[in-house]
């Protein structure tokens, strides 16, 4: 009988090892350490994504389970103590290195669209942490938490990229570090309008759209016609803030639009002076896919109770989340197409440990069996 690896294994037979490796070395990731390595740490903290450990001590008990196995994922047998450790220490930047790893192969995968379309979604999503426990992420009287501020692309169904921070801070602050390709529309809400984000925006050749501040000052250069269902008005302007000079000479557009389905209200500025007023608003209603992003790691991955309490914990089990995430849909790519991310995710924890081929996992129930090689005696 052929040798069956577990479906654990064959995941991370997907991860581009090589690289993980050159990530660990470059950052010293496993410098001075005898258990417990980079990818010791990797493997723990994915098992404990996709297999729904709600807690620290939950996934060290399951882990301790499996130790019999543990040779063929290439770890080591790992204490808690020096599980925990790692989780404070390993430098975060390695796994930083394989999201972006991931998240190419996820575009070459889509041979047909590629990665980097038209439009990308920017938005960010609060977790609330305990007080007691993470005092370096406190934001207000009695509260810790953080954000993360996410740049979406729609199409790819994933993340492209997105920043930790505390959430005390707004979301223009880590706007300036976001990666921009030239040609892309970027989607956001007034949150982002921000002057400084704005004029990188122009700078950097990108389209932008985005609801206008109410108190935004600003001169009108031309009134255009308001053409389409629901415009109500259509003007080319010029934002004039005393305190910044950066969109002086800027000609932006101006669009008030009135949605016919719940009578609400609605003015974007956008850089966008070809697209018809209506398709700016169609344009903008594509934030819904961030917010069921949003929704699906929260309800689906473990990112509302953490591992570990320092930062640097905090910041690994985020990235560890996006990692399981991208890895989530490029099985949906290449293995089980058809199916939804939410019963791929569903399918995969309950089967981690087993050993069968990874495409036979996602068969559809729906599906006819397959040719048994039974006799019909033609009575049907």
């Amino acid at each position: 009988m052929a040798h069956t690896s577990t479906i654990l294994s064959q995941l991370l037979k997907i991860l581009p090892r090589q690289r993980f490796q050159k990530s660990v070395d470059r950052y010293n990731g496993d410098k001075r350490c005898r258990t417990a390595f980079c990818w010791d740490l990797f493997v723990a903290m994915l098992f404990g994504q996709l297999s729904g450990a709600q807690s620290f001590r939950d996934l060290v008990e399951r882990l301790g389970t499996l130790s019999s196995r543990f040779s063929h994922l290439g770890i080591n047998s790992i204490r808690k103590s020096t599980l925990a450790d790692a989780n404070q220490s390993r430098p975060a930047m390695v796994f930083q290195n394989l999201f972006f790893d991931l998240l190419s192969m996820l575009g070459r995968s889509q041979k047909t669209r590629g990665l980097m379309r038209s439009v990308q979604l920017i938005d960010s999503t609060t977790i609330t942490l305990c007080q007691s426990q993470y005092h370096w992420a406190n934001f207000r009287t009695g509260k810790s938490g953080i954000k993360v501020h996410t740049v979406f692309d729609p199409e790819a169904d994933a993340p492209v990229f997105f920043e930790v921070t505390n959430a005390k801070f707004h979301d223009s602050v880590p706007a300036g570090k976001f990666l921009l390709f030239k040609g892309l529309t970027y989607d956001f809400d007034r949150a982002y309008n921000k002057a400084a984000f704005l004029s990188k925006l122009i700078d950097h050749d990108c389209l932008f759209v985005g609801r206008m501040k109410r108190d935004m000052p600003y001169e009108v250069l031309e009134t255009r016609d308001p053409m389409g269902e629901g415009v109500l008005s259509d003007d080319l302007v010029e934002v004039q803030y005393k305190s910044h000079d950066c969109l002086k000479d800027k000609t932006l557009r101006r669009i008030c639009f009135i949605r016919a389905e719940d009578g609400k209200e609605l003015t974007f500025l956008t850089n966008d002076l070809e697209r018809s007023a209506v398709d700016v608003d169609d344009l903008y209603r594509q934030r819904w896919q961030i917010e069921l992003f949003f929704k699906w790691i929260k309800q689906n991955l473990r990112v509302k109770r953490f591992f570990g309490t320092s930062e640097n914990a905090v910041l690994i089990q985020v990235l560890m989340a996006m990692i399981s995430y991208v890895l989530m849909r490029l099985v949906q790519e290449t293995a089980a197409k058809g199916l939804s991310l939410q019963r791929i995710a569903r399918k995969t924890s309950g089967a981690l440990m087993q050993r069968r081929p990874l495409m036979e996992l996602f068969v559809k129930e729906s599906d006819p069996p397959s040719d048994t090689g039974q006799m019909n005696l033609g009575l049907s």
